[in-house]
């Protein structure tokens, strides 16, 4: 398209911006409305626990609101900060703005909707148990930062486009600054809530079984570093779009073919990130039950994890030969 490098600079910053917070908003709204319905359900069981399940409520808001704030900065950053020179701006700065808006916005929107979970399980289990209060706080702000890990990956990304973006137009390079922003983001999406889904389960299983706190922590951790694997498969595509991405065909073909590596990779992640955290989940509620098969269980969810992210390889595999192998 020919347009004035003020209408590139302008349709950029609109539409950047929308996507960041209009995405990035909906899952932290969600969580903490789960949040909020989980402390009601808890206090309608324990009214007598009022101030632990409203501070333990606000605390788990107050974190799953994070990922949203991620999204409001990049938002902003795209709105107010302006290009060196603008009168060189064209299509390769609008696709780096709306890449960095769809990077924080899909990230954000899976780390806030996982953050809920572990949110609305601790209300639970200050109801259930309200003597061991301290223990479910403080797991449920341990699986929320993990949880959230996945929207920082997105912020980076989003944060790198945002000033890295070149001047002038050309469809490769616009291919690469969205693909970048699609692949971080949209892998980032399925592993926050993945990441959530775990937490969310070992919230639960430390309120019903608080003796086995430590390891259903323990189980917590490992379940959850295994869901953030498709939000690095993820990070590494983006990464190699920026930085170490040879020479790509000219025009169209340029761009589809980074295109396609960011969707194989993104998408394809979406799948095992949540699958992984659905295993996790049950592993950390059987492991509370049954400690002394803790090794059995572990093993276990392991496997069921491995097998689960084996398609986000597969994925990885796709999009790594588009941009290397194929011609």
């Amino acid at each position: 398209m020919d347009l004035e490098p003020h209408t590139w600079l302008m349709l950029g910053k609109y539409i950047g911006a929308g996507i960041a917070l209009g995405f990035g908003g909906v899952g932290a709204a969600i969580g903490m409305g789960n949040a909020a319905a989980q402390a009601n359900v808890a206090m309608m069981r324990q009214p007598k626990v009022q101030s632990e399940m409203l501070r333990t409520m606000l605390i788990g808001q107050a974190v799953g609101g994070s990922p949203s704030i991620f999204a409001l900065v990049v938002g902003l950053l795209i709105l107010f900060v302006s290009p060196a020179n603008p009168e060189l701006v064209g299509g390769n700065y609008f696709a780096a703005v709306v890449g960095a808006g769809l990077s924080i916005g899909f990230g954000a929107f899976g780390s806030g909707l996982g953050c809920g979970w572990p949110a609305g399980s601790a209300c639970d289990g200050v109801a259930r148990n309200p003597h061991r209060s301290s223990h479910s706080t403080q797991s449920m702000i341990i699986g929320q930062a993990v949880a959230q890990s996945p929207s920082i990956f997105a912020l980076v990304v989003g944060l790198i486009l945002i000033l890295t973006a070149k001047d002038g137009t050309d469809l490769p390079t616009m291919g690469i600054a969205m693909g970048a922003g699609l692949a971080m983001g949209v892998s980032a999406f399925g592993s926050g809530i993945g990441s959530g889904k775990a937490a969310g389960g070992a919230l639960d299983a430390i309120g019903r079984w608080p003796l086995a706190y430590g390891v259903t922590l323990r189980t917590m951790l490992i379940g959850q570093a295994v869901c953030e694997t498709p939000a690095i498969f993820g990070m590494l595509v983006a990464f190699i779009m920026m930085f170490a991405l040879g020479d790509l065909s000219p025009g169209l073909l340029g761009f589809a073919k980074v295109t396609g590596a960011a969707i194989a990779v993104g998408f394809g992640g979406i799948g095992p990130g949540i699958g992984s955290g659905l295993t996790a989940a049950k592993a950390c509620q059987a492991t509370a039950a049954r400690p002394d098969k803790d090794t059995l269980i572990l093993r276990t969810m392991l496997i069921g994890q491995a097998v689960s992210q084996s398609t986000a390889i597969y994925a990885l595999i796709i999009a790594l030969t588009l941009l290397y192998v194929v011609s």
